[in-house]
């Protein structure tokens, strides 16, 4: 068991090394479309790295803080009564100022600063390469329309002199520097500035901005220059390193100036609102200060509190006068009362006493007569002269105090009702003083409000300034953009190894294209992969296109290969007897006949006698290729009753020992000819006169005549085509050798250009080697072919 697995080991490493020799054998047999892949690759190479735009890789780096720290303004504001400062200390995400970078918001506004949709180039004789500044002149472009469709324009300087080109357009302008040429879409402003004209003249490009920006954005990167960092690395490409430079380097700046400007925007913002508010305030506090000082006017209000306090006072003491007077009234009417009745000699009490001192004089006299009066009283009678002179005294200081009282009392009475009124007017300006107290109030409180709410929209607005003004950007440029001193693309090294590869890849790719789509046997693995039907025979090409290329003493290839096929068939041949070989093929046109006569010359060059038969009865060309005649054969001896078998066994012109027996006459009924016993008969025959009796039949892949005579064969070559027979054809053998209807069939291989490695696997090196001589390969090929031929012979 170990042994057999070992041979079989053994035996699959040789069909690997087989392989790979086929595929060398293949690729070498094609070698000239190699070196032809070779040089057009390498050339295409040479050309693209000569004639090809250069891109340079620009590089810079910006870093973006987090915003934790915050800016002076930040801190200002916190320290106030109100932290505006979250409005300024907005967070930033690398992630987020990468989307940012790579918005088309940002190369849009790059490409508008630049003018970057009108490209100037310099024109050489293959190529153009765009510039910068170099150019002797600038554009401006003045657009008529949203959309612009690209167009490209020859532009020349002649005599001090623009000279615009396009002649798909049929555009030929000439005009001044610094006069619009107007074209369809927009005008053109050529602007004359210092440089060298080149005489090869340039081409200006223009096309609309959102091209330039997708073209601008597919070559610009940005990334982060670790996952821990925050510094971020951008690259972008572009054919002039100058100029890149100048596109990624305003491509930051203006990133920059918007990440401020959105830092700002928010207490640019802030103070439009306060200062809207502000005059807003103004406005209101201004109304609410005339219509206070209107009321002040209109109730001539000063001092509230002062003015309160007076009136209060004021109002008590007309109250007290009030009192007073009513009092005097009331006493002066009591004292009246008192004096009026004559009865009453006392005299006027004191709590009787009158403020007006004249009063008081009067009745203090009178009470000095009543004094009097009592003190003569007692020494006196009444009707003493003394006692009534005092009584008329009294009755006439009596009758004076009345008067006197009356027009007091009405003094008094008039005095009480002036004062009335006036405490009515004290008292009605007290019942409104808490009235007017409370719209005074209202009045200055919300003056006071408005006030307050000015004083701090101002303290803000300021604060708010100064954030504003103290504000940093949280990004700053690390690395300006910087052109690497090289280019990057084109890579010359590996240009030239794709050119190599390239120049071996299509040449093998078409190879393998070639024989992928083929449907018509090209190699051995053509026949090992479509049948298993032993291969007893390779036969060469024959360029010189002889029916016959075995003759004694020739040691050409061909002849080498037929005497290989001739050893090979004595090993499956029986011995000892007369030997039959049918020789047939799928279709007409794969070399049966040439095989037929040369097999035939071969076996006679070993001193056998041979007879071939022409037995293709419908399309014959043995014949015909021997120069012999057709007219008398086959045919002939089948129709005929009395004809003998002599009479058709001719002689053939370059051996004495092989003999030929032609078709004859085309019969009518080839199958029914075949049928007949009298082949049977004729076969017999010949088997007692021949070695070797080969029959060239019809192609049994078109008509049955083949397997009607295939019971007379020993042995049945079927012949193969290089080139020419397909490879479902090869189902033919397969189904009549499944089937029994081919006993012992064998495969021929016809016409193999091993010069072109077509048939890579066969022919031994023949197509390398026309020597002659001993250990041809054929001869030295046949050991490995005949084991496998004894096996089948077993």
């Amino acid at each position: 068991m170990a042994l057999e697995n070992k041979r079989r080991n053994e035996q699959s490493n040789s069909d690997e090394a087989f392989d790979i020799k086929k595929l060398v054998a293949r690729l070498v047999g094609h070698w000239h479309l190699f070196v032809i892949g070779f040089i057009i690759c390498l050339t295409g190479a040479y050309l693209y790295l000569r004639y090809a735009t250069l891109a340079y890789k620009i590089n810079a780096q910006i870093s973006v803080s987090d915003g934790s720290s915050g800016n002076a303004g930040d801190r200002l504001l916190k320290s106030s009564s109100a932290d505006f400062s979250g409005l300024f200390d907005l967070s930033s995400n690398a992630y987020n100022e990468i989307d940012i970078l790579k918005s088309r918001l940002l190369m849009a506004n790059t490409v508008r600063a630049l003018e970057l949709n009108v490209t100037i180039f310099a024109n050489y004789k293959v190529s153009s390469f765009e510039l910068y500044d170099e150019a002797p002149f600038y554009i401006k472009l003045i657009s008529k329309a949203d959309s612009i469709t690209e167009r490209n324009f020859d532009v020349t300087v002649v005599n001090d002199k623009i000279q615009l080109k396009n002649n798909k357009e049929d555009v030929n302008i000439v005009a001044d520097f610094g006069r619009p040429i107007k074209l369809k879409q927009y005008d053109l402003v050529f602007y004359r500035k210092p440089g060298n004209v080149d005489p090869y003249g340039y081409k200006v490009n223009i096309q609309s901005e959102d091209e330039r920006v997708d073209a601008l954005s597919k070559s610009f990167n940005v990334d982060l220059t670790d996952k821990k960092s925050t510094t971020l690395a951008l690259s972008f490409e572009y054919p002039n390193p100058k100029k890149g430079e100048v596109i990624l380097q305003k491509l930051m700046d203006l990133y920059l100036l918007s990440n401020l400007r959105n830092k700002t925007q928010i207490a640019d913002s802030t103070l439009k609102f306060i200062n809207g508010q502000l005059a807003k305030v103004t406005t209101e506090l201004s109304g609410i200060e005339g219509n206070f000082t209107k009321f002040k006017e209109e109730n001539q209000l000063a001092n509230v509190d002062e003015q309160g306090k007076m009136l209060v006072e004021n109002a008590s003491a007309s109250t007290n006068k009030l009192n007073d007077l009513r009092i005097q009234v009331s006493v002066v009417n009591d004292i009246q009362k008192y004096i009026n009745d004559p009865r009453n000699t006392r005299i006027i009490p004191s709590s009787f006493a009158v403020p007006d001192p004249v009063f008081a004089a009067a009745i203090a006299k009178y009470n000095e007569l009543l004094v009097e009066r009592d003190k003569l009283g007692l020494s006196y009678k009444d009707s003493n002269p003394v006692v009534q002179a005092i009584d008329e005294q009294i009755a006439n200081g009596r009758a004076g105090l009345l008067r006197s009282f009356e027009s007091y009392r009405q003094s008094l009475e008039t005095t009480l009702n002036e004062s009335r009124k006036v405490n009515s007017g004290i008292q009605n300006q007290v019942s409104t003083a808490p009235k007017k107290e409370r719209v005074f109030l209202d009045y200055t409180r919300e003056q006071n409000l408005k006030q307050e709410l000015y004083l701090y929209l101002l303290q803000k607005r300021e604060e708010t300034a100064i954030s504003k003004t103290s504000t940093m950007n949280n990004s700053r440029i690390v690395d300006p953009a910087k052109s690497d001193y090289r280019p990057f693309k084109p890579k010359h090294p590996l240009v030239l190894l794709l050119g190599v590869f390239l120049g071996l890849l299509i040449p093998a790719a078409y190879i393998y294209a070639k024989d992928l789509l083929n449907i018509r046997i090209l190699t051995k693995g053509d026949v090992e992969a479509n049948t298993d039907t032993t291969v007893i025979g390779e036969i060469g090409n024959n360029p010189g296109e002889q029916s016959l290329v075995v003759q004694n003493n020739d040691r050409s290839n061909l002849s080498e290969q037929f005497r290989g096929l001739r050893t090979n068939l004595q090993f499956v041949l029986p011995t000892g007897k007369s030997t039959v070989i049918l020789v047939t093929s799928s279709m007409s046109g794969e070399g049966k006949s040439f095989i037929t006569t040369n097999l035939g010359s071969v076996f006679c060059l070993s001193g056998k006698k041979v007879v071939l038969i022409e037995l293709d009865l419908r399309k014959p060309t043995l014949s015909a290729k021997m120069g012999l005649d057709n007219s008398h054969g086959f045919t002939n001896y089948m129709i005929s009753e009395n004809m003998k078998i002599d009479e058709i066994i001719k002689p053939s012109t370059f051996s004495e020992n092989c003999f030929v027996i032609s078709s004859g006459p085309i019969p009518p009924n080839p199958a029914e000819l075949l049928l007949s016993e009298k082949v049977n008969d004729m076969m017999n025959l010949l088997k007692e006169r021949f070695d070797y009796i080969i029959i060239d039949s019809a192609p049994i892949g078109l008509v049955s005549d083949a397997q009607l005579i295939e019971k007379y064969a020993d042995a049945s070559l079927y012949i193969i085509r290089q080139g020419f027979t397909f490879k479902s054809q090869l189902n033919i053998i397969n189904d009549l050798k499944s089937e029994g209807k081919l006993r012992r069939p064998f495969l021929v291989i016809n016409d193999i250009k091993t010069r072109k490695g077509g048939y890579y696997g066969y022919g031994y090196g023949y197509s390398y080697s026309y020597g002659y001589g001993y250990g041809s390969e054929a001869e030295q090929s046949a050991p490995g072919l005949l084991s496998k031929l004894f096996k089948k012979r077993k």
